[in-house]
């Protein structure tokens, strides 16, 4: 080998990188990391929110669409058990025809659960399963609990592009949960951890959709509604409500007297829950 030809391969030769340098640039990717992975995070909830949100759309739809169909009547929460024909099953049922696809009572947040009897089958027939979900029907929203739980007229009501008729819940049961009270779920105790009904809606807005409750509006839009949950420094949700019922609501009174009802009788707020004390409001 010629001295010119050995001068040109050492001349060539690739310097490696130092573990200095290493350690900076596996430093430099960690950093990255940390800043770009919530914000992934956030993004994926985000799309998850939007497609709760378009699931609740069609879901209010439904509801107007089957209340044309019934001189301006809401479909009536529950009808008194599993499905039975005209006089009988639940919402979810009675709006199947309108929807046509059961997916749209869940929230994208989870995936669906595999049971038994998920799917209405032949003849009508749903086997064991009822009212499986996890975007709920407002009992307030839907029915007048001061007439009975009698359904709600659309037309009828004072602020039908604010009251809502169904949102995202959680309960401890994995087929979710097809219902919700009037008042009390405005109210979610983060400190005693309630997520059963009636504080499931305030369960899902804190722990799956950023403090914001996807929801399904008597005018048909869906929108992911901010400041409707009130959260409480102490252990005492039931208390506050039981508090300002007895003191207050039951007698006629309906001004605040605690800090919740404060909270739920802002106009915005009560009107998006609905009360139970008039059916047109």
């Amino acid at each position: 080998m010629s001295h010119s030809a050995f001068s040109i391969r050492v001349g060539t030769a690739r310097r490696a990188f130092t573990l200095i340098e290493l350690l900076v640039v596996i430093a430099i990717i960690a950093i990255l990391a940390a800043i770009l992975f919530p914000v992934f995070a956030q993004a994926k909830q985000a799309a998850k929110r939007t497609a709760t949100l378009s699931n609740l759309k069609q879901d209010a739809l439904a509801n107007v669409m089957y209340a044309n169909d019934f001189d301006d009547t809401l479909v009536l929460v529950w009808l008194g058990g599993p499905w039975t024909g005209p006089d009988g099953g639940f919402a979810i049922q009675k709006l199947y025809p309108y929807i046509k696809n059961l997916d749209t009572v869940w929230d994208a947040s989870n995936p669906i659960p595999n049971f038994q009897g998920g799917r209405p089958m032949k003849d009508g027939y749903w086997g064991d399963w009822t009212a499986s979900g996890t975007l709920g029907f407002s009992n307030g929203g839907m029915m007048m609990p001061s007439q009975g739980y009698k359904p709600r007229v659309i037309s009828s009501q004072e602020h039908p592009a604010e009251l809502m008729m169904m949102a995202a819940c959680r309960t401890s049961d994995p087929q979710g949960c097809f219902a919700f009270t009037e008042t009390q779920p405005s109210c979610y105790n983060k400190i005693q951890g309630r997520w059963e009904d009636p504080q499931s809606p305030g369960y899902a807005a804190a722990s799956y959709h950023n403090n914001m409750l996807p929801s399904a509006i008597m005018d048909g839009h869906a929108v992911a509604a901010k400041g409707m949950i009130y959260s409480p420094p102490a252990n005492d949700c039931d208390a506050q409500t039981f508090a300002w019922w007895s003191g207050k609501s039951s007698k006629g009174d309906y001004t605040p007297n605690n800090e919740w009802s404060a909270h739920y009788l802002t106009p915005r707020v009560l009107n998006f829950w609905g009360t139970w004390w008039d059916g047109t409001k």
